[in-house]
């Protein structure tokens, strides 16, 4: 811990930094970050070490403080989202989000600046409002959970061309991706309709884009509605289904092309032949052939 700044009869922040997320822009900016958010807040800055320290540190120290904030990528947020979801309601306390990662779609939702010391500043001016969490299975979530095409981009980009590319080593990964299509045969059961098909990407999402191809019109996604966003693509069999989605996703109109399936729901079960890997806000999770995956209305607090 380092870093204690601000209003000493201001409420109390605990400010996890990520310092390898995103060509280091929590780290190079964190005197920045405290005077900004010393505001409003007496701050204090706490390191990850490696994966799992976002939650382990939460769990530690949150007691001493009234606001948890999270200056990293989507995977950093996430752990912080994981403790929180650990502990009786009562005990929770809001979350400050700064995104700092190489893509930050939980960021993106809520409309915060991709400049981490702009994004500290309106941080610093905003209110705890109500926010819906993910679930799959066990597992947390605060933006996505995916399989198939494109999904694997995140975790199987090295963070060195993460941070020296940035977005575009997520583009690369993709791109690369398209070459090694796999479908996936899948029983979906969702808003009382139970269905078989193959394909080759879905997306149960509660963010603006997914993968960074699937991306959603303005005012449909709300990170308080209970509903999550699902785009399933089949299996292309011919160019011509391959530009009926092309043409759909750049029109970000997904109800009306045969190759996706488009709703959106409070719980989805997708049951696969074989287990298939599955990404949760941007990292690998595991390999699953069954995804129960709900939506806790309102279940945290965001200061936005």
């Amino acid at each position: 811990m380092f870093c204690r700044k601000g209003t000493p009869m201001g409420k109390k922040l605990m400010l996890i930094i990520n310092p390898i997320s995103g060509k280091l822009k929590g780290l190079s900016n964190r005197e920045a970050l405290c005077g900004h958010l010393g505001k409003t807040y007496e701050v204090d800055t706490y390191l990850t070490e490696k994966r799992g320290d976002g939650t382990a540190l939460t769990l530690a120290h949150l007691q001493d403080y009234d606001v948890v904030g999270g200056c990293g990528g989507d995977g950093t947020l996430n752990e912080i989202m994981t403790a929180l979801y650990t502990l009786p309601p009562e005990q929770r306390k809001p979350l400050l989000v700064i995104p700092a990662g190489t893509t930050n779609l939980l960021g993106d939702t809520l409309l915060l600046p991709h400049d981490v010391v702009a994004a500290a500043d309106k941080a610093a001016c905003g209110s705890a409002q109500p926010f819906d969490l993910g679930m799959m299975g066990e597992h947390c979530f605060g933006s996505v959970v995916s399989f198939g095409a494109f999904t694997d981009s995140s975790y199987a980009t090295p963070q060195k061309l993460k941070n020296r590319f940035g977005y575009g080593a997520y583009v690369l990964g993709g791109a690369r991706s398209i070459f090694h299509l796999k479908n996936y045969p899948m029983t979906v059961t969702v808003n009382g309709e139970q269905f078989s098909d193959e394909f080759i990407f879905g997306g149960i999402s509660n963010c603006v884009a997914v993968g960074g191809i699937i991306k959603f019109q303005e005012g449909v996604v709300q990170v308080d509605d209970g509903l999550y966003e699902v785009v399933l693509i089949r299996r292309l069999k011919t160019p011509a289904a391959l530009a009926r989605v092309v043409k759909a996703v750049r029109k970000r109109r997904y109800d009306d092309c045969p190759e996706i399936f488009y709703c959106q729901t409070s719980s989805i079960r997708l049951q696969a032949d074989h287990p298939l890997p599955w990404t949760i806000d941007g990292e690998y999770k595991g390999d699953f052939a069954e995804a129960d995956i709900r939506i806790l209305p309102q279940s945290l607090e965001l200061i936005r």
